[in-house]
């Protein structure tokens, strides 16, 4: 049994694909096992996939219909032969010791999860070694993993899945929502409540590249509107197994209306589109109602700023 399996969804990266191998493959901890699950890539992809695999007998290629991140996720947790999984996109890099940090501290402190920093990577480097003496670390419990992940102190976003190993046991029985955007939210709402304790790293070991051409900064579609249906799910969870976060997720509920009708105003839509009219005007209607309670929740100035010009802006 391998130490670490490493699950990689890949759809139409070719562009971007080989850095992100390259960055897994000259890690400093060796014993892992990488799979990559093409996910119907019509590019050139899945032969950069078989590739690799040719060239390291650690990389394994599934190759499987178009499904989306989460059904490539759950595909190769069927086949994850390690006692510790990570998660990494496949437009994305890793610093050269993340799994030797990330696995060290975990085996050090006897926790679940640990969480590497993140930082937002233009130009893909091949980073130095970090020395441990310069490592700042902190030990959560779950009531701080749950307070992390409702930003109740007004912490930035962290709600993904990469950047951070996992022990097995935690998703054995898991299943990634497929066939939704955002679907990492409630993943890290189940991680968050899963753990009694875990470990933050805080040195940047994930790359992750914010590639503008993508779907997370494309015109306003239907498809945005899952974040709302995610987190419907959630609040069914939350009153199941946690119900003290209760306000703290209706916030973040209320907050998920703001972040749409935002992108809506940022990024446009489809003015013809009778349908996204009415969607805005819901988006707007929810953001109005709870101005003031969102005005008063822990959030950045400048989020506020966005949140005033939304109630402005017709």
């Amino acid at each position: 049994m391998v130490e670490i399996s490493i699950i990689v969804p890949v759809y139409e990266v070719e562009e971007y694909l080989n850095r992100c191998v390259e960055s897994i493959l000259e890690q400093s901890y060796k014993d892992f096992e990488l799979i990559l699950v093409d996910d119907g890539s019509t590019d050139k992809s899945p032969m950069i996939c078989d590739n690799w695999a040719k060239k390291d007998n650690r990389v394994i290629v599934i190759h499987k219909e178009n499904g989306g991140a989460s059904s490539s996720r759950n595909c190769g947790l069927k086949i994850a032969k390690g006692k510790w999984i990570t998660f990494i996109d496949s437009d994305d890099w890793i610093n050269r010791d993340m799994l030797c940090i990330l696995h060290r501290y975990a085996i050090q402190y006897d926790v679940p999860m640990v969480i590497g920093g993140i930082k937002i990577g233009k130009e893909y480097t091949k980073q130095c070694i970090y020395s441990f003496d310069n490592i700042d670390i902190k030990v959560l419990s779950r009531k701080d993993l749950l307070n992390r992940f409702f930003r109740i102190n007004g912490e930035s976003d962290t709600h993904s899945v990469w950047g951070m190993i996992v022990k097995r046991e935690l998703l054995d029985g898991y299943h990634f929502i497929e066939g939704r955007m955002n679907e990492d939210v409630e993943t890290c709402y189940y991680l968050s409540r899963k753990c009694d304790s875990a470990l933050y790293v805080n040195v940047p070991l994930y790359n992750y590249f914010k590639n503008n051409k993508g779907v997370t900064n494309s015109c306003f579609n239907k498809k945005k509107l899952d974040l709302i249906y995610i987190w419907d799910i959630v609040r069914e969870q939350v009153n199941r197994y946690t119900p003290e976060y209760r306000y703290a997720c209706d916030m973040n509920y209320k907050r998920a209306s703001f972040t749409l009708l935002t992108q809506m105003n940022v990024n446009g839509y489809d003015h013809s589109d009778p349908y996204m009219k009415k969607v805005k005007k819901r988006l707007k209607r929810a953001v109005i109602s709870s101005f003031f309670d969102l005005l008063k929740w822990k959030m950045p100035l400048n989020r506020k700023v966005l949140l005033l010009l939304d109630c402005i802006i017709p």
